[in-house]
């Protein structure tokens, strides 16, 4: 009678069933290959375990900075290939600190039910957006420019309040993050 053949869980090679160590409904190959196998699952819970952690005890502020952060990339990541809005510098051309940041028409103090909506924010430079306060007339002028008056004018007029819940940020932080790398690998796949 022919004997079978195991696969190692851990290391994945082949060996005969007599010589296979079982544990928990899996073979392995060695008792190394066994702990090892033991060290890297409970390794991976711990990790899992201090993630649901730390998740529990972030507040909504640490998540809205976080759907912040996500949302901010995104549009700079959008505009890449567009310089300033509102002096038309690009990059270099007397850079102040940074590159770039995510410039926003109505501020989030002001505005805060407009801080995750696209046609409110779009790259900016440092200079014009933390030491020129968003250069706000050359901003409306080329925002014009760039999305219509009644776009503008939607922005501007806007004042219906939404509170902004934990979960909610969440979720821009997942969509934001999810729209970046679809867009990312589009690029890399033009560039290939």
């Amino acid at each position: 009678m022919k004997s079978k053949t195991r696969r190692c869980a851990h290391c994945k090679t082949k060996c005969d069933s007599e010589k296979t160590i079982q544990s928990q409904l899996r073979s392995f190959c060695s008792y190394e290959c066994l702990k090892s196998f033991s060290d890297a699952k409970t390794q991976k819970d711990r990790k899992k375990a201090v993630r649901e952690l730390r998740m529990r005890h972030k507040t909504r502020s640490d998540h809205i900075r976080e759907a912040q952060t996500a949302f901010n990339a995104y549009i700079r990541f959008r505009d890449r290939n567009v310089p300033c809005i509102s002096c038309g510098r690009w990059t270099g051309e007397g850079s102040y600190g940074g590159n770039w940041d995510c410039g926003h028409y109505r501020s989030t103090g002001s505005a805060p039910h407009l801080r995750f909506h696209q046609w409110n924010a779009h790259k900016q430079c440092v200079k014009c957006n933390r030491y020129k306060s968003g250069n706000p007339a050359d901003y409306r002028v080329a925002l014009i420019w760039k999305i219509g008056q009644p776009k503008v004018d939607f922005i501007e007029s806007c004042q219906e309040f939404t509170e902004i819940t934990a979960e909610y940020a969440q979720r821009i932080k997942r969509i934001f993050r999810k729209k970046k790398r679809i867009k990312e690998k589009i690029i890399n796949k033009k560039r290939k």
